[in-house]
C-alpha cells in the first residue's frame, strides 16, 4: 500500500487509445519520476441558483468539470521520459540500433498536429490511486537549474478519479532507468548564420543558462451529454522559443544586437552527452534548430555587463548545411537503450 509520504508513492504514464477511457498504466517501463507527482487537482465549479424565490440558497448543482491543467516537473534523464516528450513533438518512429550495441537513436520531429496523441497518468496517495484518464501533454520547458537540466511538461486532462476499475494497483510498474540525469556541464552549444557552414569550433557559445519552450496551443471544448472536455485540438500554430543568458558581454555576443536589427537569421544546436552505453556510443540529447530569428538582444545595466538573447525557432524552407532533412522548428535526437518507438 502507498503512503501519505510522497517519497514512498509511485507515478506512471502510458499512451492511451480512446479519449476519456483510462488505460492500465500499472505496467513495465511505465514508471516516471515527477518531482510533484500529486499535482493534478479535480475542480467542479458550482452552479448557483440566483432566482429570487428564497431569501437563502435553495439549490446548487455541479457544473461541467474544469479541464485538469497541470505541469509535471522532472530532473531530465536520458531515458524514462521519451513518451511524454514525443507526445508534444508528435513524431517518433522506430529507433535505429547503433551497430550491434545496446545503443538506439531516436529522432523526435514536430508533427503538423498532435491529434490522437494522449495518455493516462496515475499516482498513489495513501490507499488511493489518483488517475487522470486522458492527458494531452502540450508544452515542454527545458532549463538549467542548480547544474541539472530540468523539464516541465504542461498537460491538459479530462478529470481526476480515485476509483478506477482499470488501475487498481501499481505493483507491476518498472522504470527504464533511475540514473543518468542530464547535467548542465554536459552541454555543448553552437550558433552561427542560418546560411553558414556546418558548425565548427569557432561557432561554440557559452551561455550560463538556457530556457527552451516548445508549446502546442490547445483548447478545452465540451460536448453535449458530458461534463468532461473532449480531446483538445490546436487552434493556433505551435511556438518554439529559445532564451540564452550569458555571464558577460563579449566579442562573440556583442554582435547579436546588430544581427537583431538587421534581421540576420541563425541556426543552432545543443548537445548534452552523458555516460557510456557501449563501445563508442554515449547517452545524449541533441536539440537542432535549422532556422532562428532573433526576437530580442539585451545587455542590461550591471556592474559586470551580461548579455541575453531571445530567439524564435521557425520552419526552414530547406535544411541548412549540417542538418540534413531537418526543416521543422526543432528536432530532438535522443540516444539511449530504449529499443521501441516512443509513441508505440
Amino acid at each position: 500500500m502507498a503512503d501519505i509520504e510522497k517519497r514512498l508513492n509511485k507515478a506512471a504514464f502510458k499512451k492511451a487509445v480512446d479519449w476519456g477511457t483510462e488505460i492500465n498504466a500499472n505496467a513495465a517501463l511505465c514508471g516516471i519520476y515527477p518531482l510533484n507527482a500529486g499535482v493534478p487537482i479535480l475542480k467542479i465549479p458550482p452552479l448557483e441558483d440566483e432566482a429570487a424565490i428564497s431569501a437563502f440558497e435553495h439549490d446548487i448543482d455541479q457544473g461541467d468539470y474544469s479541464a485538469v491543467d497541470f505541469s509535471l516537473d522532472f530532473d531530465l534523464r536520458f531515458d524514462t521520459l521519451g513518451t511524454l516528450i514525443a507526445m508534444v513533438m508528435g513524431t517518433a518512429g522506430a529507433p535505429v540500433q547503433q551497430e550491434a550495441t545496446t545503443a538506439y537513436l531516436h529522432k523526435l520531429q514536430m508533427a503538423n498536429s498532435i491529434s490522437g496523441i494522449f495518455g493516462t497518468y496515475a499516482t498513489e496517495k495513501l490507499d488511493k490511486i489518483h488517475v487522470v484518464p486522458s492527458v494531452k501533454p502540450h508544452k515542454l520547458t527545458f532549463n538549467i537549474a542548480g547544474g541539472i537540466i530540468k523539464l516541465s511538461i504542461g498537460c491538459r486532462g479530462d478529470r481526476v478519479i480515485d476509483d478506477s476499475a482499470i488501475i487498481t494497483g501499481m505493483s507491476s510498474i518498472t522504470w527504464a532507468d533511475k540514473h543518468n540525469r542530464v547535467l548542465g556541464r554536459q552541454g555543448v552549444f553552437h550558433l552561427n548564420a542560418q546560411t553558414g557552414a556546418d558548425f565548427a569550433e569557432g561557432d561554440l557559445i557559452h551561455p550560463k543558462s538556457l530556457l527552451l519552450e516548445i508549446e502546442r496551443k490547445v483548447d478545452a471544448p465540451y460536448a453535449a451529454g458530458s461534463q468532461y472536455i473532449v480531446e483538445p485540438r490546436e487552434p493556433d500554430k505551435p511556438t518554439v522559443k529559445l532564451t540564452l543568458e550569458f555571464n558577460r558581454m563579449d566579442a562573440a555576443n556583442k554582435v547579436y544586437f546588430a544581427d537583431w536589427k538587421a534581421g540576420t537569421e541563425k541556426k543552432a544546436n545543443m548537445i548534452f552527452t552523458g555516460g557510456l552505453i557501449e563501445t563508442t556510443y554515449y547517452y545524449y540529447f541533441k536539440f537542432q534548430f535549422p532556422r532562428l530569428k532573433i526576437e530580442d538582444a539585451e545587455y542590461p545595466d550591471a556592474n559586470i555587463i551580461p548579455a541575453k538573447l531571445v530567439l524564435r525557432a521557425l520552419e526552414a524552407d530547406t535544411a541548412p548545411t549540417g542538418m540534413t532533412g531537418i526543416t521543422k522548428p526543432v528536432q530532438i535526437d535522443i540516444m539511449n537503450k530504449r529499443t521501441t518507438d516512443m509513441l508505440a
